[in-house]
C-alpha cells in the first residue's frame, strides 16, 4: 500500500509523465509530409488531446478503478457556457495585465499580426490553444492530480502542489525571458496561472471553466504588447498580480457559497459512514420459522 506521505510525489510524477507522453504525439505528426504550418498545429493539437484523454482514461479506469468522469471533463448542460465564460475571463486577464504594464511605461501596444485575420485566428489560433495546451494540461493537472490529492490532503496543500508543479514545469518553456531573474518570474507567472486555474476547478467542481480560462489566456498572452528593453520582468509582475487577484476573488466567491476548512484533511470514505445504532435485543423476524 502506498504511503500517504509519498502520494503527492508519485501522483505528481505520474501527472508529469502522462503530460509529456501526450505531448510526444507531436513528434509523430511531424513525420507527416507536405503539411502546412496551420494544418500541423491543428492535427498535432487533436493528437495531443486525444492522447491525453486516452491516457487519463486508462489511468483512471485501469490503475485507479474509478470512472473517468470524476476528472471533471464530462459533457454537461453548463459545459459550453462555462468554457466560454472562462475564455472571456482568461482573455480579460491578459488585457488587464497588459494595460497595467503599458500604464507603467514598461511596454507599448503592439498587437501581433496573427490577430489581424479574424478567420485565421478563429480557425487556427483558438482550436490550437484548446487542443495543444488547455485540454491536455487541465486533464492532467486540475483533473487527475487535483482530484486525487484533494481526497487525502488539506485543500491548501492540494492547491499549492498543483500550482507550484505546474509553474515549475514552465522553466523549460519557450518565452521572452532571458536573465535568471526573468526566468524565475516567468515560473512565478505560470504558478499564478496554475493558481487561478485550480480556483476555477474548485469553484465549479469541473474543468470547463478552467479549460476556457487556459485557452483564452494562451490566445492573447504575449500577442498584444511589446515590453521595453529590459522591462519584460515588469510584464511578468503585472501578470502575476492580475492572476493572483483573479484566483483570490474566485476562491472568496466559492468560500461564501460553501465554506471550506483549508487546513482540514478530508474524511476517509470509511469514516463517513453513519454510526451503527446500538444493538437491540434479537427477536425473530415476523413470519420466520425461528
Amino acid at each position: 500500500m502506498r504511503s500517504d506521505r509519498l502520494e503527492p510525489v508519485w501522483r505528481s510524477a505520474l501527472t508529469v509523465a502522462g503530460l509529456f507522453a501526450s505531448i510526444f504525439t507531436v513528434l509523430f505528426v511531424s513525420l507527416i509530409p507536405g503539411m502546412s504550418a496551420d494544418a500541423f498545429y491543428l492535427v498535432a493539437g487533436a493528437g495531443v488531446t486525444a492522447c491525453a484523454i486516452g491516457l487519463t482514461w486508462c489511468v483512471q479506469r485501469v490503475v485507479e478503478g474509478r470512472p473517468w468522469t470524476e476528472l471533471g471533463l464530462a459533457v454537461s448542460r453548463r459545459a459550453a457556457s462555462r468554457a466560454l465564460l472562462g475564455t472571456a475571463a482568461g482573455a480579460a486577464a491578459v488585457c488587464a495585465a497588459n494595460a497595467l504594464c503599458v500604464a507603467l511605461g514598461a511596454a507599448d501596444w503592439a498587437p501581433d499580426a496573427s490577430l489581424a485575420s479574424v478567420p485565421a485566428w478563429l480557425t487556427v489560433t483558438v482550436p490550437a490553444a484548446l487542443l495543444v495546451q488547455a485540454v491536455p494540461e487541465e486533464l492532467w493537472f486540475r483533473g487527475y492530480l487535483f482530484r486525487h490529492l484533494s481526497e487525502s490532503l488539506p485543500p491548501w496543500v492540494t492547491v499549492a502542489v498543483t500550482s507550484v508543479l505546474f509553474g515549475a514545469l514552465h522553466i523549460i518553456s519557450q518565452s521572452g525571458a532571458g536573465s535568471l531573474q526573468e526566468k524565475l518570474l516567468y515560473v512565478a507567472q505560470a504558478t499564478a496561472f496554475g493558481f487561478v486555474l485550480v480556483a476555477c476547478r474548485m469553484a465549479t467542481g469541473e474543468l470547463w471553466l478552467a479549460v476556457g480560462f487556459h485557452a483564452g489566456y494562451d490566445m492573447l498572452n504575449e500577442r498584444l504588447i511589446a515590453p521595453g528593453e529590459g522591462l519584460y520582468s515588469v510584464n511578468l509582475i503585472c501578470l502575476v498580480a492580475v492572476l493572483t487577484a483573479a484566483a483570490v476573488l474566485t476562491l472568496r466567491r466559492r468560500q461564501r457559497r460553501a465554506p471550506l476548512d483549508w487546513r482540514a484533511r478530508p474524511v476517509a470514505p470509511a469514516a463517513r459512514t453513519v454510526p451503527a445504532a446500538p444493538a437491540a435485543e434479537e427477536r425473530p423476524l415476523a413470519g420466520s420459522a425461528v
